[in-house]
């Protein structure tokens, strides 16, 4: 009986891992996000600020905090816009997650039927070579710089500031994007 009951202990240790559950793999674009949303606070030439939307990403781990457009102009005039962009912006990593990288997105998007087009769009590095943005942190960078010009159907344009990508350890995560237009 002893040597029935050694073979079943032996023989469960041996295929118990065979039965059980596998175990769930971890998914590394999981984050949690902390504190509230902040209002941007936005500054610039007064001719431009009734246009700057900053565009609406509830689930952005990345979050922006403020930009400044001194020095800055858009031009709108006979459905056909100029500008010229000069930015910086400060964002706050908001997630639970050290982010390695991430880009923002500034640009002028005009159009009123369909899908808008976008001017001056910049996708520019959110952190140099080596560093990282920890959980909390906030960081200044230059958000845009350069002109160009584009059409303006109805003389409508809006100045869009938003994140494009955030980047942790094994994971690019785009955040939903939302604006009026």
């Amino acid at each position: 009986m002893k040597f029935l009951v050694a073979c079943a202990a032996a023989a469960l240790v041996v295929f118990a891992p065979a039965f059980s559950p596998q175990q769930k793999s971890e998914n590394k674009c999981d984050f949690g996000l902390s504190g509230t949303h902040v209002q941007p606070n936005i500054t610039g030439p007064t001719e431009i600020l009734p246009i700057i939307h900053v565009v609406d990403q509830p689930d952005s781990p990345v979050e922006i905090v403020s930009a400044d457009f001194k020095g800055s102009f858009v031009s709108v005039s006979n459905e056909q816009f100029t500008e010229e962009l000069n930015c910086s912006i400060k964002l706050r990593n908001r997630s639970d997650r050290v982010v390695r990288s991430f880009d923002t997105i500034t640009g002028v998007v005009s159009g009123e039927i369909g899908i808008p087009t976008m001017s001056g769009f910049g996708a520019v590095s959110g952190l140099p070579n080596g560093r990282s943005l920890t959980p909390g942190a906030e960081l200044e960078i230059k958000g845009c710089g350069g002109g160009g010009n584009g059409s303006a159907p109805g003389n409508r344009v809006r100045l869009i500031v938003g994140i494009e990508a955030v980047s942790f350890d094994g994971c690019i995560y785009i955040p939903s994007r939302r604006f009026a237009l």
